[in-house]
């Protein structure tokens, strides 16, 4: 005996398409760190700046633009986020 019912119902998975970054406090110290080398002196200062995904910068700091950082390095200037950042030390 054959029995007529209608098709199973497709079941429809909404996925979301969002994504929600958290954004990291920067730590007080580098801002700290970044105000306090921007000042101006009468000698450049050559910088280390060591990031956190693992590269390296030798630079000068031109500006500080509040969590960003404008360093001219290696004859081109570079804008960074400051929880980019994971220390910074004089040459």
């Amino acid at each position: 005996m054959y029995i007529h019912t209608p098709p199973p119902a497709r079941q429809i998975d909404d996925e979301s398409t969002s994504i929600y970054v958290r954004k990291e406090p920067v730590p007080s110290l580098i801002l700290h760190q970044l105000r306090y080398f921007a000042r101006p002196v009468n000698k450049e200062r050559q910088l280390y700046f060591q990031l956190k995904n693992g590269e390296q910068l030798n630079g000068i700091i031109e500006k500080v633009k509040g969590e960003e950082v404008l360093i001219r390095a290696m004859n081109q200037e570079i804008w960074l986020a400051a929880e980019s950042i994971a220390y910074i030390t004089a040459k």
